[in-house]
């Protein structure tokens, strides 16, 4: 199930049992998420590959109520910590502010769209929000992003960290990469082994009132194509370091 739709669904109980927002929202829940996805960008990057689409749309739960990155269609391989690309591509509204200068980018871009993901999981709302794409270029390259009081320490840092324009000073860039993610006090608690081996009980667990009835055909996914024929080589090269 999406992580949007299963936001929702927590907003509402959390709301409904009038749950204290610092007690559960930070500490428990997005806390384990954001920790969920830095494992799965660092896998990632381990093997070379840039995400370059990281969103919410982009992440589901599983049946464990585990995060995972999904849908690859523009990320790029064989890249490493210092490689860098041009190609502009993306969500506008998760898209680093050195991909729209069009001065080369590289995996801290990921890291800049996991802020992101972490400022709309945590506020419900885009940092930089513009109709107009232009405005909203603007707003990414040269803005601050405005943090409420009431946001803890830990997470606000955490968040302009990731949010840091310059890439060479974003947290999780270099070589380094997820290593300084993991060592920020927001995750002070979490083990780190632990969530990795899948042995720490997630915060929110998929009921049988949350998946998709297989006997209802308005939710039966769509039968996969056939497998399709193999593309030839010179077709392939014509994509070769997208």
């Amino acid at each position: 199930m999406g992580i949007t739709l299963i936001l929702t669904h927590i907003i509402l109980y959390i709301n409904k049992k009038n749950i204290k927002l610092t007690e559960y929202y930070f500490f428990s829940l997005f806390r384990f998420y954001t920790a969920c996805v830095v494992l799965g960008l660092e896998a990632l990057h381990q093997l070379g590959i840039v995400h370059r689409d990281l969103k919410l749309e982009n992440l589901l739960l599983d049946r464990d109520g585990y995060l995972k990155i999904v849908d690859f269609g523009l990320s790029k391989d064989r890249f490493g910590y210092s490689d860098r690309t041009n190609t502009v591509c993306g969500t506008r509204t998760y898209m680093a502010p050195e991909i729209y200068l069009k001065l080369g980018y590289g995996m801290a871009a990921d890291w800049w769209a996991l802020g992101i993901t972490v400022y709309i999981m945590l506020l419900y709302e885009l940092p930089f929000n513009n109709k107009d794409p232009v405005e909203q270029m603007s707003s990414i390259l040269y803005d601050d992003i405005e943090l409420p009081e009431e946001l803890s320490e830990d997470a606000s840092t955490l968040i302009q960290e990731l949010l840091e324009k310059d890439p060479e000073f974003r947290l999780g860039s270099g070589d380094a990469g997820a290593e300084m993610i993991k060592e920020h006090p927001f995750f002070k608690d979490m083990d780190w082994d632990h969530l990795l081996q899948r042995r720490i009980t997630a915060p929110y667990v998929l009921g049988n009132e949350d998946l998709e009835s297989q006997e209802n055909p308005g939710c039966q996914a769509p039968a996969l194509p056939p497998t399709a024929a193999r593309i030839p080589s010179e077709l392939q090269e014509a994509f070769r370091g997208f």
